[in-house]
């Protein structure tokens, strides 16, 4: 992987339903409208393994209209998808934006909170008037 990839992550190309489609990390202004669906879904992210029959029953909906979200698609195109289309996407757009998060988002705010704490901490402390 080169250091441009690194920085600016590759789409990954799926062809679904007979559609090509390129799975990209979100763009910021599809995060508000993502994170509200995909949060109720966490839960089931992560781990050994996402169980998706437990995910499908339980938050189906929530999955469902975060994929719709994530790739530019109206909801009603992804429930028309055949159930194994529709988890190979899902886990696609998961997987991307996984990536994307821990390599670039989060170390990011690791250290802007760092900083933020350091400041913090700096601004808190008086000089000893002994």
């Amino acid at each position: 992987m080169s250091d441009l990839d690194a920085l600016v992550p590759q789409a990954v190309e799926l062809v679904i339903d007979g559609e090509p489609l390129a799975i990209r990390p979100l763009k910021v202004g599809q995060l508000p409208a993502f994170l509200r669906a995909i949060t109720p879904v966490m839960q089931y992210l992560g781990g050994d393994g996402i169980d998706w029959l437990a995910l499908f029953g339980e938050r189906g909906d929530d999955l469902l209209t975060a994929v719709s979200i994530a790739v530019g698609k109206p909801r009603e195109w992804v429930d028309a998808l055949d159930a194994d289309q529709a988890i190979l996407l899902a886990a696609k757009v998961i997987e991307v934006n996984a990536d994307f998060f821990t390599r670039t988002v989060m170390p990011r705010l690791d250290g802007l909170i760092a900083q933020t704490s350091a400041v913090a901490v700096t601004a808190g402390s008086t000089p000893s008037s002994t």
